[in-house]
């Protein structure tokens, strides 16, 4: 039997393992959860030396984000306050982006680098120096640096029936569609539309349900674009035919050749324009009483597009103009504005307006027509 004494004297001992076991397990877990924390530090340190871009500017600013792109003499960033922040490139004085990128240089050349690395706003080409304002591209399509084509267009269709006090039938459908390359274009637009309205008539005391067409037309234009040395200008021939019944129209034709410019071409606005010579010939129904013309025009044509609301909305202008340069009297305009607005996947709804003149429409027809339609399609 250990004497009580002894007892009493060993229970401190006790006590002070205990504790000892106890404060070796908080510093064992204390120790776990700061190599932890260091491990993961250390990781999203890793990602954001990786994966994030660090831009300081010639007046001392600093921007922080993810290079998306360069393009138009322009560095696009997400960043923490704007998804697309575009940057000057002369505002750049330095830049580092640890991702292997490949750039298409303006004088065609293609780079790839294992790093954007920008000093006193010279990027280095692996050793080499260049301004950084010589970079057309980062990471180009095939199509931009001279493979293949580039192919866009979109399909729409408006229609409409109306069964009430009037009961019409609508449609209206329109293909339009774009191969571009470096060295050359091909452009397709086409157009139909067929509007029809019931009218109910008496015959012979009875009721009858009359069809009546009020409008009948269908167009298809093709064009070729061939870019000169340099790509801002163009020479480019066309070619159209259409038909309009209610203006008595059976057949126009029309083709020749055009300069053409592009006066815009920016992710902001692209603007085309071409002016040139036309041969026109037109073949009236042989219900009106206006004999075939033919005659050589003057033909200009204004393309715009514009993302001025951003994302992939679009704002559109087609305008086609003829005139005899012998009678301007002879004179015909086709315009077609719209905005255009994504909805799931590549569909997209648009609101848009089409007023046609045509000084050459048979007599008794109507020269100014006027279309206001909502359409649905899908764009590529």
């Amino acid at each position: 039997m250990v004497p009580r004494s002894s007892a009493i004297r060993s229970l401190p001992s006790l006590k002070d393992s205990r504790a000892s076991r106890s404060v070796e397990r908080l510093l064992a877990v204390f120790i776990l959860v700061l190599v932890t924390v260091l491990i993961a530090a250390e990781s999203v340190n890793a990602e954001q030396t990786a994966g994030s871009a660090t831009i300081h500017l010639v007046d001392g600013s600093v921007i922080v984000g993810a290079v998306t792109g360069i393009r138009d003499d322009h560095i696009r960033m997400e960043t923490a306050f704007s998804d697309d922040l575009k940057i000057d490139v002369t505002l750049v004085e330095r830049l580092q982006w640890l991702e292997q990128t490949e750039l298409l240089m303006d004088d065609n050349r293609v780079v790839v680098v294992p790093a954007i690395v920008v000093t006193e706003g010279n990027i280095d080409l692996n050793g080499q120096s260049a301004p950084l304002e010589t970079v057309d591209i980062m990471n180009p399509a095939d199509w931009e640096e001279g493979k293949g084509y580039q192919w866009t267009g979109d399909a729409s269709t408006a229609i409409a029936f109306n069964r009430g006090n009037t009961e019409t039938d609508e449609l209206d459908v329109k293909l339009n569609t774009v191969l571009t390359s470096k060295r050359d274009r091909f452009t397709i637009n086409s157009h139909y539309e067929r509007d029809d309205a019931y009218n109910r008539i008496n015959v012979d005391n009875r009721i009858v349900r009359q069809k009546v067409m009020t409008a009948n037309n269908w167009k298809v234009l093709g064009k070729y674009d061939f870019f000169l040395n340099d790509p801002r200008n163009y020479l480019g021939t066309n070619v159209s035919l259409e038909a309009d019944a209610l203006a008595g129209v059976d057949l126009r034709t029309y083709a020749g050749p055009y300069f053409g410019r592009k006066l815009f071409d920016t992710d902001l606005l692209k603007l085309d324009g071409e002016l040139g010579i036309t041969y026109v010939l037109t073949d009236y129904a042989d219900s009106v009483a206006q004999e075939d013309n033919d005659y050589t025009g003057l033909n200009w044509n204004v393309t715009a597009e514009s993302n001025f609301f951003g994302g992939d909305s679009r704002l559109y202008l087609r305008h086609v103009g003829i005139v005899d340069v012998s009678d301007t009297d002879q004179l015909i305009l086709k315009n077609t504005l719209g905005a255009a607005f994504p909805l799931l996947y590549r569909l997209e709804g648009a609101a848009e307006v089409t007023i046609n003149y045509d000084g050459t429409a048979a007599e008794g027809s109507e020269e100014l027509d006027q279309v206001y339609s909502l359409r649905l399609g899908y764009a590529w």
